[in-house]
């Protein structure tokens, strides 16, 4: 079975053994964080249009970087779909580090659609990763075609 979140302008479906959490600031929802019972996450985070999807990627990957020692960094252009068609100002970037032993990757994507950036992390364990990666796409997909 499956959950629908609603909120910050989208609906996202995600499995029924996730917790939901919301960010708020200042009394405002600014994003939600889907976890896994293993820890994997998807954080969305709503942004001003004006906030370029560059921009926000590269503000996440330097967090990213300050906090973990030795991050690698891939960037990518993510294929996303919206209204039938691809995405124009969509980047990302992969970040692979380790954390208690553990090699930890992450995945960060931004896009602009209805006059708001929207930033995707999605993370887990790197066996997490490679199994759920399906299950995040699904949720990315409904979350998309929310929008439209």
């Amino acid at each position: 079975m499956t959950k629908i979140y609603q909120g910050i302008g989208v609906r996202c479906m995600y499995p029924e053994n996730w917790n939901l959490i919301e960010d708020t600031e200042d009394g405002q929802t600014t994003g939600f964080t889907l976890e896994s019972p293993t820890s994997a996450f998807m954080t969305v985070s709503e942004y001003p249009w004006n906030v370029s999807p560059r921009s926000a990627v590269e503000s996440s990957a330097a967090a990213m970087t300050a906090e973990y020692e030795e991050v690698e960094q891939l960037e990518f252009e993510p294929q996303l779909s919206y209204r039938g068609q691809v995405l124009q100002d969509c980047r990302g970037i992969d970040l692979q580090f380790y954390y208690l032993d553990l090699l930890v990757t992450s995945r960060v994507i931004a896009f602009t659609v209805e006059r708001k950036t929207y930033l995707i992390q999605i993370q887990a364990e790197d066996r997490d990763f490679t199994t759920l990666e399906q299950v995040f796409q699904a949720m990315i997909i409904s979350m998309l075609q929310s929008l439209e």
